[in-house]
């Protein structure tokens, strides 16, 4: 299917301010807004970065998000010394890492000889507990993990979907979703060396399905999305206010990102997914250029897409918007393509992370220069005019520098080590960034889970919060 695929694009550099979807909305309020740091006067806060899990190599396939109803943020991650899934919790009563020891980490799967790979966790709405999909790299599965109660860590361990062997894996490059209801759906790829990759979806169904196996037996159903040779690389799972279903994915052949969605109206003819009920095309890509990797993508309150992606034969981090058909200046007109910065990594970066602040804007983690931990924001986003004062103006060049990228976390000189492999992006109730990621000690090739956040966010605030 994927390898007829020749889409002609003309890539620009003008990021076009009609259409772009950038809607102000409510300004950030909650509790830590009485701290003085908001969405808007994020520019000027400072940034605390610290080592959260340090004993051996642990930190990889990094995963964060804050649930509201708990007022806590998790990180899910992969502990390569113990070939382990392991969760790491903001917790200001059972303490075990962290500064101060002010968070809890726990191994959560150890099955087998390697699980834990490509994790992602996601939170139920209305506080009905958590999730986590991940990798068993031993037996080739997809697994996924919920918890019946997050604060006494009761969980529960489900195969949702198996290779035929290691060497036939599926469940990489996951991302896990819930539903308004609860529903969890899982994005991923299957990996075929023969050639027959595909982009996956499994939702849970209940009874009547197609996979789930042992006590879950039939209670999902896995669907084939897209597929062809290197297909579905780095999925990236988004859904709409009406529940309709948005991947971001790299097309591995080709070299170019690609979008599927199940919602109607996406401006060309249905052609993929079950019974050709979704639509699949090319956002970025051409025969000379390799985009796509470490696709991140959220859909905001128009149900338009937003997607950061790594162009890795230009080393830019790149940006994509959705827009009326006809409007754009990538996808055939369907989306809006934009440089944002210039990497300039002497090698691959292993980062990248998208997510709406507090106001509607978009904010993008990334990791660039040799290792420096980067995060991209646009001006308006900031209160700041175009040319206003930022520590580094980026973005398209003309007709003038629209983002603000920051570097939030730089990479070691005395102690040589990367920040920002594998690295998560995720927003609190008040609009402020959690990133977590890996900090790679390149002397030794190992390193540990680290988080970088700005004052403000309750959950960051030990001393305060056990005041309170």
């Amino acid at each position: 299917m994927k390898a007829q695929r020749t889409f002609g694009l003309i890539l620009s550099l003008v990021l076009l301010a009609a259409g772009s979807g950038l809607a102000r909305g409510a300004r950030p309020r909650g509790p830590s807004a009485a701290a003085g740091v908001n969405a808007s006067s994020a520019t000027g806060a400072p940034w605390f970065t610290f080592e959260v899990d340090t004993p051996g190599d642990t930190g990889l396939y990094t995963s964060v998000v804050y649930d509201p109803s708990l007022g806590a943020t998790y990180i899910s991650y992969y502990d390569a010394t113990n070939q382990a899934l392991r969760i790491a919790r903001d917790d200001r009563f059972v303490n075990n890492c962290g500064p101060d020891e002010d968070w809890h980490c726990k191994t959560l799967d150890t099955t087998g000889a390697d699980v834990g790979k490509y994790s992602s966790i996601a939170v139920r709405p209305a506080g009905t507990g958590m999730g986590i999909a991940y990798h068993d790299a031993t037996n080739g599965h997809l697994k996924y993990l919920w918890f019946e109660n997050p604060n006494l860590w009761v969980h529960h361990i489900e195969t949702i979907d198996k290779g035929a062997s290691a060497d036939f894996p599926t469940g990489l490059h996951t991302s896990l979703k819930y539903g308004s209801d609860g529903t969890p759906f899982i994005a991923y790829q299957f990996e075929n060396p023969g050639g027959a990759d595909a982009l996956m979806l499994a939702s849970y169904v209940g009874s009547g399905g197609n996979c789930g196996y042992d006590y879950v037996a039939n209670e999902w159903r896995c669907d084939t999305i897209d597929f062809g040779d290197g297909v579905g690389q780095y999925a990236s799972l988004a859904l709409d206010r009406n529940g309709h279903k948005h991947i971001a994915y790299y097309d591995g052949y080709n070299h170019d990102l690609w979008y599927a969605t199940s919602a109607p109206g996406s401006g060309t003819q249905p052609n993929c997914g079950p019974d050709n009920s979704w639509t699949c095309y090319q956002v970025d890509g051409s025969t000379a250029h390799d985009v796509g990797k470490h696709a991140s993508i959220y859909v905001d309150d128009d149900n338009r897409f937003h997607i950061a992606y790594y162009d890795e034969t230009d080393d830019d981090l790149k940006y994509a918007f959705g827009v009326d058909p006809g409007k754009g200046n990538c996808a055939l007109g369907w989306a809006q393509c934009a440089k944002i910065d210039d990497m300039q990594a002497d090698y691959h970066p292993l980062g990248v992370s998208i997510a709406e602040d507090a106001a509607g804007y978009p904010m993008i983690a990334y990791q660039s220069s040799d290792g420096d931990l980067n995060l991209a924001r646009p001006l308006v986003a900031l209160d700041l005019l175009p040319g206003g004062e930022c520590e580094r103006a980026c973005g398209p060049e003309n007709p003038f520098a629209t983002w603000c990228c920051e570097t939030i976390d730089p990479s070691g000189t005395w102690v040589p080590y990367r920040n920002g492999d594998y690295l998560s992006l995720a927003v609190n109730s008040i609009g402020l960034p959690t990133i977590a990621y890996y900090r790679l000690y390149t002397e030794h090739s190992d390193g540990n889970l680290v988080v970088a956040y700005q004052p403000g966010q309750q959950i960051f605030l030990p001393l305060v919060m056990r005041n309170q």
